[in-house]
């Protein structure tokens, strides 16, 4: 058993007025460092295995408080926990971000237990439509195509290094923001890596101005591996906003160079008249665009436009056409990308 102190990891989550959903990890700590630029490849690594070795602390009790109502679960044998959260009185949706306070119940390590606060986003009033976005290759260049290039960069680099496409931060920012630059739009992040890259993924955001939403990763024990490498895995969570944001349009985001094409078509005909435009990052050969443009054909009869595009301008411009971000945007997207050349 390990003597490192334990801690409750929060994954961000989602929720509407009236129902929270929390998410987290109860895990003995390995603490990685803040991201540093000029950190050697040879400590990125290092911190890069303790991440991914994560010492779980199966059938942890945790207790949950929001406002006046308490929850207990219990954390399955890798320290994963789950629990829905009906309230008795219905957030004012004054706010996107709500706190919902975690902590230990047992194992008791006497006073004070570890504690943590989970943040759970419920869309205000003013959301318009919601963002749902591959990560890998779609917002974070990660050379998914290539296994090995892809791990090297996993491994040897860390958050304050890893490259983000350009024009990432600005476009996002401005799907956010929506037409009229205040619809406050949730973006929800749906990726097939796994839940150990979680603290990684938010720094990243965080350091490259990519707006915060609740992240649905994959846990990549030995039941789910075959899944999760498919990525078939990723329609559960897509399905799961679709099915919880009934009265919400949805914008798709993701890259040419694994499944989102298909994935994305699937979701289309599952939810008629759900899903607004498709944007697709190019990061294939010929070949794979063909049948991404085949797809994107077969999308549009349907009245779906699914775009497929080297870059965030390109993006952006469709999306002003069709009134979902500003002109003005486009235009702050178009000078930001400039600053950095595509990869």
């Amino acid at each position: 058993m390990s003597d490192a102190p334990i801690v409750i990891v929060p994954y961000r989550s989602f929720g509407t007025a009236d129902m929270l959903f929390v998410k987290g990890r109860v895990l003995h700590e390995k603490p990685v460092p803040t991201a540093e630029a000029e950190r050697s490849a040879w400590r990125n690594l290092r911190h890069a295995l303790r991440r991914i070795d994560s010492d779980e602390v199966p059938g942890a009790r945790i207790g949950i408080h929001f406002d006046d109502q308490e929850w207990e679960v219990i954390a399955d044998s890798e320290g994963y926990f789950t629990q829905n959260l009906p309230l008795h009185k219905p957030v004012e949706k004054t706010d996107a971000w709500y706190a919902v306070q975690l902590h230990l119940l047992e194992p008791a390590l006497g006073d004070p237990q570890p504690h943590a606060e989970a943040q759970v986003l419920v869309p205000p009033p003013t959301a318009r439509y919601g963002v749902i976005s591959d990560i890998d290759d779609t917002i974070l260049e990660t050379h998914a195509t290539s296994l090995l290039h892809s791990a090297l960069v996993t491994l040897l680099e860390n958050a304050a290094t890893r490259t983000p496409f350009p024009g990432v931060d600005a476009l996002y920012q401005a799907l956010q923001a929506g037409a009229n630059g205040n619809g406050r739009n949730p973006i929800f992040y749906v990726s097939s890596s796994p839940w150990n890259l979680y603290d990684f993924l938010v720094e990243f955001m965080q350091i490259n101005g990519i707006p915060a939403g609740p992240v649905f990763l994959r846990d990549y024990g030995l039941s789910t591996l075959t899944s999760a490498l498919s990525h078939q895995a990723k329609l559960k969570p897509m399905h799961w906003l679709l099915d919880t944001y009934a009265d919400l349009s949805f914008v798709l985001m993701g890259d040419s160079g694994q499944r989102d094409p298909e994935l994305y078509s699937q979701l289309l005909h599952d939810y008629p008249g759900r899903i607004k435009a498709i944007y697709i990052r190019d990061v294939s050969g010929d070949k794979r665009d063909a049948a991404v443009d085949a797809l994107a054909e077969e999308m549009a009869v349907l009245g779906v436009p699914m775009i497929r595009a080297a870059n965030s301008t390109a993006m952006a411009e469709s999306a002003a056409e069709l009134g979902l971000v500003t002109r003005a945007a486009v235009e702050r997207i178009r000078r930001v990308s400039e600053k950095r050349p595509a990869p």
